[in-house]
């Protein structure tokens, strides 16, 4: 899989992951679930890291993180 792949599909994975943590802030007023909310958060911030280490040819950290993402339970490479 290229690096053009990879990005494309964390673009859907983004837009997959906004959208679930904005239906869960509009269905949980009160009280929030803050752990949904923080793994939200901390998956997006991920992809992101993700994407600069990519945009700076630091390919080994951005399959490392990668595999951090997978283990998180966001499948971007399929196997």
């Amino acid at each position: 899989m290229d690096i053009f792949e990879i990005l494309t599909l964390m673009d859907e994975k983004e837009i997959q992951v906004n959208k679930r943590l904005d239906s869960i802030i509009s269905s949980n007023p009160d009280p929030f679930p803050f752990e949904r909310i923080n793994k939200g958060k901390s998956l997006l911030k991920l992809m992101e890291e993700i994407r600069k280490c990519i945009e700076t040819d630091q390919l080994l950290l951005a399959g490392m993180k990668l595999k951090e993402l997978e283990f998180q339970g966001i499948n971007i490479v399929n196997k």
